[in-house]
């Protein structure tokens, strides 16, 4: 079946991952000796987080401030450890993006901060040897998914027509605001579902 499809972009946390937040506070409440419910307040319910994935802090800026926040000097390595401690790659869905057709581009597309950004090469570099060139954290561009200003960001550096852009992602408003913007997009609801709608569209090696 002939695509138009000239790039697939997959998510990072619920997609390419596990994602599990509680596995990120046990890690950060373990490094730094502070309370889960206190970390959470100063790092998630105060926007900070969010702040870090628009882009308004740099890696070593998000490091200085969580240390302020916390009153604690943990160290930059054990930051970005206890950030990647949410995500557990998914061996299934990575088979699937190994299945990409020759000629197409393949990259990922997540809402993250750069401590993250900076710790993917150092806890998954299988991660980062599949997508590479193609990895892109909303930080880079100051702007979240669904928005539009990230999707014009990313197409912009993948040089491609929004119609030649086919985004995975298991939020339904990503895929929406993709959508909107002239992407194609499909919510991931599981290797096997992802695996059939990728062959059906002639996107896999064979198919």
């Amino acid at each position: 079946m002939a695509s138009s499809i000239r790039a697939v972009l997959f998510d990072l946390g619920g997609v390419l991952c596990r994602f599990d937040p509680a596995r990120r506070l046990a890690a950060m409440a373990s490094a730094t000796g502070v309370p889960a419910g206190r970390i959470q307040e100063a790092i998630w319910d105060s926007g900070f987080d969010a702040a870090c994935d628009r882009g308004d802090y740099s890696a070593r800026q998000a490091h200085q401030a969580l240390c302020e926040r916390l009153a604690v000097g943990i160290s930059f390595y054990d930051y970005g450890r206890c950030h990647a401690a949410a995500f557990r790659p998914d061996e299934a869905v990575l088979a699937v993006a190994d299945e990409i057709a020759p000629g197409l581009s393949r990259g990922l597309l997540t809402n993250n901060g750069a401590i993250l950004r900076e710790a993917l090469p150092v806890h998954f570099p299988g991660i980062v040897r599949r997508f590479k060139p193609n990895i892109f954290f909303s930080c880079d561009f100051g702007a979240l998914k669904p928005s539009a200003e990230l999707y014009a960001g990313v197409l912009e550096r993948l040089a491609r027509p929004p119609e030649a852009v086919l985004l995975i992602d298991d939020s339904q408003a990503n895929v929406e605001g993709a959508r909107a913007f002239g992407l194609q997009a499909v919510r991931f609801t599981g290797d096997g579902a992802l695996r059939r709608d990728l062959a059906a569209r002639g996107l896999l090696k064979g198919a």
